[in-house]
């Protein structure tokens, strides 16, 4: 007999259905691959945060230095998020959605909490030590431009916002400037990110054509510094890990550019999009809180290593996504608070609209899905005889379970793969093998493994080996 070994788990998801870099997959989500061992286990799970407390959809987290997390939603509600997890209402803008949102200190010492409505630049001070926030003015500056998004980012030593097709800039001093930088005619600046002393902006055209733009500008120069054209209908948001990494356009793609070019890395399986405060790193990778496609929730691209390949993969769902019925409608931020995720969220249960927060919970981990990538052995017109499918594993802890599909020449639909009593699925603790019957021949293969953890302990498989006969049949 021959084996099919999959024996490396590290390489992600491929941008093709039958090949990809060693130890790609078709698809998967929840699975750990970026840790030390290239093996197949589950990640933490997400979990709801912020109980009934939150009622809009949150589009931007801020860390205060108060050790308190605000958080900012498109119905104008500010909700602020101690260090123990407790959620609190603080105040309600008048004016409407917020649009962005972030602390800034001016020269006298005062520090202040900045947000943005439709034409508004509100403030409170933070440094008084009163908490009460009647004191907050929300008409501050009434000269915005009407715009979508009114993106605040830190860059250049000046707090910058983006302000339909100019640049808005809070100094260190406390001025505001409405229109510090002016893009070109039709553009919409969207998305800030700093890189070195440059303030990056990503853009959108108002005509939806098919083209977005990066641009760099530095407070002392006329114009923008760098331009770089992005072949996809609009920039949305932009991060700065390894590489700087855009997300453009509704089908989910991510691309690189230090200006000079745009590479497209990959794509959301399904596609999607994101919002310009639905990024952040976690543990050195970048996040992408996706929403529009197939598969909604968080998104990663990047290494730990520089050994290991730059890899997609699908780590988190959001806790709604597994209820019957429930269609997520917009992921709006994520952020990292000492090490925690956080997501928020609104999604649509029949005519029930629910907002909300996902945190990474600690004691919990996720169900995984690994879809394998398309096999046929270099011989796709021959059909083959597939015996059993085993799997190599750590000794399975207590509790823990998994089970295996499988699909033959491309079907629509998977099948039970059973074991030889009959069972679906394998829970036998300290097991550190199992194998499942694998009855139908076929020219292409794919196999799906489930891992079931218990509580915080979970499934590791470390090879997956599928034996087809000698003879094949054509």
């Amino acid at each position: 007999m021959k084996p099919f070994i999959i024996k490396s788990f590290r390489g992600g998801i491929s941008d093709e259905n039958n090949r990809g870099i060693t130890g790609s997959s078709k698809f998967g989500y929840a699975l750990d691959l970026h840790k030390r061992q290239d093996s197949l286990s589950c990640k933490q799970a997400l979990l709801p945060a912020s109980g009934a407390t939150v009622t809009d959809l949150i589009k931007v987290f801020v860390n205060g230095a108060d050790g308190s997390t605000y958080a900012f939603g498109d119905g104008g509600k500010i909700y602020a998020r101690s260090p123990d997890n407790t959620w609190a209402l603080m105040y309600t803008d008048v004016n409407g959605a917020i649009k962005g949102a972030a602390e800034w200190e001016l020269d006298d010492g005062n520090r202040y909490m900045y947000w943005c409505t439709d034409t508004c630049v509100a403030r409170k001070i933070m440094s008084s030590g009163n908490d009460d926030w009647t004191d907050a003015s929300i008409n501050w500056k009434t000269t915005l431009t009407s715009a979508d998004y009114h993106t605040m980012r830190r860059a250049c030593g000046k707090m910058m916002i983006t302000n339909s097709n100019l640049l808005a800039m809070i100094g260190y001093d406390g001025s505001f400037t409405p229109s510090a930088f002016n893009a070109q005619p039709g553009d919409k600046l969207k998305c800030l990110e700093e890189r070195d002393d440059y303030c990056i902006m990503g853009s959108y055209r108002e005509d939806q054509s098919e083209q977005g733009h990066i641009l760099s500008w530095i407070t002392t120069a006329l114009n923008w510094v760098q331009k770089k054209k992005i072949p996809v209908k609009g920039v949305n948001a932009l991060i700065n890990t390894e590489v700087m990494l855009i997300q453009g356009g509704t089908d989910g793609e991510l691309f690189f550019s230090d200006f000079s070019r745009a590479v497209p890395l990959h794509a959301f399986v399904g596609g999607g999009q994101v919002n310009p405060s639905g990024v952040c790193i976690e543990d050195d990778i970048a996040m992408f809180g996706a929403y529009g496609g197939t598969y909604p929730g968080i998104w990663s691209y990047g290494r730990k290593r520089k050994n290991r390949p730059l890899v997609l993969s699908y780590p988190y769902r959001l806790s709604p996504t597994a209820a019957t019925g429930s269609t997520i409608v917009e992921l709006g931020a994520l952020k990292t608070v000492d090490g925690v995720l956080l997501a928020s969220w609104h999604h649509q249960d029949a005519l029930t609209n629910e907002y909300g927060v996902d945190m990474v919970s600690n004691t919990t981990k996720a169900t995984a899905i690994y879809e394998s990538l398309e096999f046929d052995a270099g011989l796709p017109h021959l059909e083959k005889g597939f015996q059993i499918a085993r799997i190599v594993m750590k000794p399975l802890p207590a509790g823990c379970s998994l089970s295996m599909k499988y699909k033959m020449n491309k079907k629509s639909s998977w099948v039970v793969a059973k074991l030889q009593n009959n069972a679906a699925s394998f829970s036998e603790t300290n097991a550190w093998e199992v194998d499942f019957l694998i009855p139908e021949p076929g020219r292409i293969y794919e196999t799906q493994v489930t891992l079931t953890p218990n509580g915080n302990t979970t499934p590791e498989i470390l090879a997956i080996v599928t034996f087809i006969n000698d003879e094949m049949e054509s």
